[in-house]
């Protein structure tokens, strides 16, 4: 009854003493007060009223604390400046200790140079750069001194980590997912600590071990969420790294570093060697504009930012006492002529990655592939085991106007073919995509129309056909186009294409009395439409109609249609869709061959970068030239976070994997279809596919590419 009484008529002083923001704990204090006759309700009471306490303790840290990182996640966007294009100059000082080395080491683009002799070596550079939201648009160097020989780059891709792009998608272009990213938390776990009343330190580290993830701490403003300090590690590209990297202070400057510090580990089959990078951003001191890869010792001492560690001087002084100590003009004149003859041209030309710079102001440059390389070996059941290589080189004449040329080579040790392709582009209206541009190459080896298959048929039997090569022409071509950007959204690329098609058994045919060889020459005009802008989809037509200027060549129109359109997602995800179709609408009598624009067979494989996503991995080459129309589909999906990576120790690994999906018909085919899945590594690109002929099972097959080094 008295407890009822109470109940009823609250004493007083539990609401004078309670405000309203603990209106729940005074209920909570009430309720404990009606039970004061019963000792275990009160202690009852008591251990809830701890706990909920605690909870909203809890509850109220974990709302600060995801405050503070979406803090960080719209710095950039809270920026009240415009983002704009800044120069500033880089002072960039390394460090290389080879601990095991072998033959192999040759072998690997950027790492002949210091393949032999030492196993320290040292640098320095101080070049200009132009930055734009925290990405490196150019970079003219000005000094450069070191010990290694000829002041060669050495594991040069290591400097695309000198400037981490910390606020983006990706830490580098299209590599390593950023924790600060905000279409990337949901693959970091965060912890957040309090270092004083300003600063708070992140801690984050990957929900799923992957080469694409890395794990470290930050350090940020707490009213800003700027990151003032950022330290991760990380494994990607045959390299194991740890980055520090202090960023810069205010404005645009507050998006990239203004000091980065890398230690790094290389070890690929015994080669171990560790490496270090210093970089200071934004340095006072502006060198003249004449001054192109200077190696002026004496300069840099003046002009460096920071004291050279004692390691590195003593790398310096060991690298001078070496060159001071040769006093012997036979014992060097020997040296030079051994060391260039069998180290400097083979290893310069033959073994490795040849790139450099060209031009008053480095407006030229070029890059020329190994000559002998097991790194460029490619397999694919059509064309077993492949070679290839690639020259490429370009001339800035003014931002607008540049010329670039390349000559792309393979070889096919199982069809004994040996393919090139070399473009020359001469763009005279960047702003307009406006150039001229000539291609010569040698093509498929294409088929013989099944009109004239007929007509050898008629005239020799089986046994002798067998006998003869009457398959395959062989192919070479000219091909000039003029492109011109009438709008943002419409396009033209009005051409000439030039074909002489030559028997491969030439005494067969001549001895039947056949034409060996055949010609065509048509102009030809694509438009091209993009409703969406350059990153939307692309829809063209093609259109070529062949004169036939004496009786050896050929007459005929042709029309294709194609649709294309590449969708980026976050975290790296991609969706390539194509779909497209063509028909031949006249013919003349001699117009055997049966020639597409839009659907041939890619002759020199690249790697997983080239067009993988548009072509039929395993449908035999006599398709592409046997129907007089064709229907094709290409559906690709890629990310770096799919299956295989979602396994233990193997998923470390996966860089990225992609679903194919591939449908065409054509004469005798209703459909064709190819299914497949690929991945790639650090090591090579691997594709399994399964294909159906009519619905019926038509065999399966896989294509391999090293990948090794592909940026170095």
């Amino acid at each position: 009854m008295q407890i009822y009484r109470v109940f009823c008529n609250p004493p007083n002083f539990l609401f004078r003493f309670f405000k309203n923001k603990y209106k729940f704990f005074c209920v909570l204090f009430y309720l404990h007060y009606l039970c004061a006759v019963k000792i275990q309700l009160k202690i009852l009471f008591f251990f809830i009223i701890l706990l909920l306490g605690i909870t909203k303790k809890s509850y109220a840290e974990d709302k600060s604390e995801t405050l503070i990182l979406q803090r960080v996640l719209d710095y950039k966007r809270s920026m009240s400046e415009p983002i704009d294009t800044i120069s500033t100059n880089v002072y960039v000082r390394y460090y290389f200790k080879t601990h095991h080395r072998n033959i192999l080491l040759t072998a690997i683009p950027s790492m002949h140079a210091i393949a032999k002799g030492n196993r320290e070596f040292t640098g320095e550079s101080y070049s200009d750069i132009l930055v734009n939201d925290g990405i490196m648009l150019k970079s003219t160097r000005r000094l450069n001194t070191g010990t290694i020989p000829r002041y060669r780059n050495t594991m040069s891709t290591l400097t695309n980590y000198l400037m981490p792009n910390v606020y983006e998608k990706s830490i580098l272009p299209n590599q390593i997912l950023s924790p600060f990213n905000a279409h990337n938390t949901k693959l970091y776990k965060y912890n957040i600590r309090s270092l004083s009343d300003d600063n708070v330190e992140i801690v984050f580290r990957p929900k799923r071990r992957n080469t694409q993830l890395i794990s470290g701490s930050a350090i940020v403003e707490k009213e800003t969420g700027q990151i003032q300090r950022i330290k991760f590690k990380g494994e990607y590209d045959m390299l194991e790294f740890h980055i520090d990297a202090v960023m810069g202070k205010e404005g645009q400057y507050s998006l990239f570093p203004k000091t980065c510090d890398i230690d790094a580990k290389f070890n690929f089959l015994g080669n171990k060697i560790s490496s270090s990078y210093h970089s200071v951003y934004d340095n006072p001191v502006t060198l003249s504009d004449s001054l192109i890869n200077s190696h002026d010792m004496s300069l840099m001492d003046e002009i460096r930012p920071t004291p050279l560690p004692e390691n590195i001087i003593e790398v310096y002084a060991k690298h001078d006492s070496i060159i001071n100590n040769i006093d012997s003009a036979e014992l060097r004149r020997e040296s030079r002529r051994w060391d260039r003859v069998l180290w400097d041209v083979m290893g310069d030309h033959f073994l490795t990655r040849t790139k450099g710079n060209f031009g008053t102001e480095g407006q030229g440059s070029f890059r020329v592939s190994p000559i002998l390389n097991p790194l460029y070996l490619g397999y694919s059941k059509r064309k077993g085991i492949t070679y290839k290589m690639k020259l490429r080189g370009s001339y800035s004449f003014t931002p607008n106007r540049d010329i670039s040329a390349s000559f792309n080579a393979g070889y096919s040790f199982k069809l004994h073919q040996f393919y090139f392709k070399a473009p020359i582009k001469f763009t005279y209206n960047k702003r307009k995509n406006a150039f001229v541009a000539l291609e010569i190459g040698n093509g498929n080896r294409i088929t013989f129309s099944s009109i004239v298959n007929r007509k050898i048929s008629e005239t020799l039997d089986s046994m002798s056909l067998s006998r003869m090569n009457f398959k395959y022409f062989k192919d070479f071509y000219l091909k000039l186009t003029d492109n011109y950007d009438i709008t943002a959204k419409w396009a033209i690329r009005p051409g000439l294409v030039y074909h002489e098609r030559s028997a491969v058994d030439k005494e067969g045919f001549s001895s039947l009395g056949l034409q060996t060889r055949y010609f065509s020459f048509a102009p030809s005009l694509q438009l091209r439409y993009r409703p969406w802008g350059v990153k939307g989809a692309v829809f063209s037509v093609d259109y070529e109609r062949g004169i036939r200027l004496n009786k050896l060549y050929m007459d005929y129109e042709r029309i294709e249609f194609d649709a294309s359109w590449k969708k980026q997602y976050n975290r790296l995800r991609s969706l390539s869709t194509r779909i497209g179709g063509g028909l031949y609408t006249s013919k003349s009598k001699n117009a055997y061959f049966l020639d597409y624009a839009n659907f041939k067979d890619e002759n020199i494989p690249i790697g997983w970068n080239d067009d993988w996503t548009g072509e039929f991995q395993l449908l035999r080459s006599k398709w592409y030239n046997s129907s007089e129309y064709y229907i094709r589909t290409n559906i690709t999906y890629e990310s770096p976070l799919m299956i295989l990576s979602r396994i233990p120790y193997v998923g470390r690994l996966m860089e990225m994997e992609r679903v194919y999906m591939n449908t065409l018909f054509v004469e005798h085919l209703h459909p064709y279809i190819e299914i497949g899945y690929g991945f790639t590594n650090r090591f090579f690109s691997l594709g399994a596919f399964i294909a159906t002929r009519n619905l019926a099972y038509d065999g399966v097959g896989c294509r391999f590419t090293l990948e090794l080094f592909r940026d170095w």
